[in-house]
């Protein structure tokens, strides 16, 4: 804001900070349906529409360049990456799990792995969700080396199904989202309340499918499904009945609306809030990090 001036607040009024999402779309679409739809936009980044501020209309605006598919998955990026730099000399030393991040003279001096190895190195970056670091789960001594993050709520976890099925009635596109009929009692069941939705909004990635073909007859589909969930993978693991009725809330909602799965449990994986978690520590299972909630979000 002082870079910007007395000149540039209009601009920055324009971003529109004090508004919520979902009241600033209203501006712009009576229909509620089109307003569910822009509102989405508030989830990219783990929040709530009805919290987060109207700036995040911009993502809109960003997306009307195009989002673009990698060929061969997005996996090719890292493997890209991977091989230009290991044509440059370094070395990946995978499944070596770190125990503490060395510190001397108030500066991080290399590594200890937990089979005992350590590793010296003249600067240590650590690609893990920051609370991971400050929690001191790489250490005591390298906790201060960021802030502790603030009392901001944490973003959106998830309940995912991976699954290979066949699939009818409906021309998947890569993206599908299927919405709920409560936009509103979907977030404050989550944030509010704490709980899995009643009723929840699902979104649909076919994985094998672009925009292109989605007509088109695959015999089975690559499947992920989502449904948002609060983050509290470090707290309490979701009872099998509360999974079960959000499970069913889900694939009746997908049904409802024409899409039929021929799903089993042979080619399903669930994955949850406390399984997230699991994969990265201190997270409570929010992907997203914190979520971007009021006018600072």
């Amino acid at each position: 804001m002082r870079g910007a001036g007395l000149r540039g607040l209009p601009n920055l009024l324009q971003i529109r900070p004090f508004t919520n999402l979902w009241n600033a779309l209203g501006d712009y679409f009576h229909d509620v349906r089109l307003r569910q739809l822009f509102a989405r936009y508030a989830t990219y980044c783990g929040s709530s529409p009805f919290l987060a501020p109207a700036t995040l209309m911009l993502i809109a605006h960003v997306e009307q360049d195009g989002v673009w598919c990698v060929d061969g998955g997005m996996h090719q990026l890292a493997a890209a990456l991977a091989k230009l730099a290991a044509e440059r000399g370094v070395k990946f030393c995978y499944d070596a799990n770190v125990a503490e991040v060395l510190v001397k003279n108030g500066r991080a001096c290399g590594l200890r792995l937990t089979t005992g190895q350590q590793i010296n190195a003249d600067a240590v970056v650590v690609n893990a969700d920051v609370r991971a670091l400050t929690a001191g789960l790489f250490g005591r001594d390298a906790a201060n080396a960021a802030l502790k993050s603030q009392s901001s709520a944490a973003s959106l976890s998830a309940l995912t199904w991976n699954l290979v099925a066949p699939t009818r009635g409906f021309p998947l596109l890569r993206h599908n989202v299927f919405f709920s009929e409560d936009y509103a009692a979907e977030f404050d069941d989550i944030f509010a309340r704490q709980k899995l939705p009643a009723n929840p909004t699902v979104y649909v990635c076919a994985q094998g499918r672009t925009d292109r073909d989605s007509g088109i007859a695959l015999g089975a589909d690559r499947l992920l499904c989502l449904v948002n969930a609060p983050a509290l993978g470090g707290i309490r693991k979701f009872r099998e009945d509360e999974i079960a009725a959000c499970e069913h809330q889900t694939f009746d909602l997908l049904q409802r609306c024409g899409l039929d799965i021929s799903r089993s449990t042979e080619t399903s994986v669930l994955t949850t809030p406390h399984d997230f978690e699991q994969l990265f520590p201190a997270t409570n299972g929010a992907l997203y990090g914190a979520a971007n909630h009021g006018w600072q979000g």
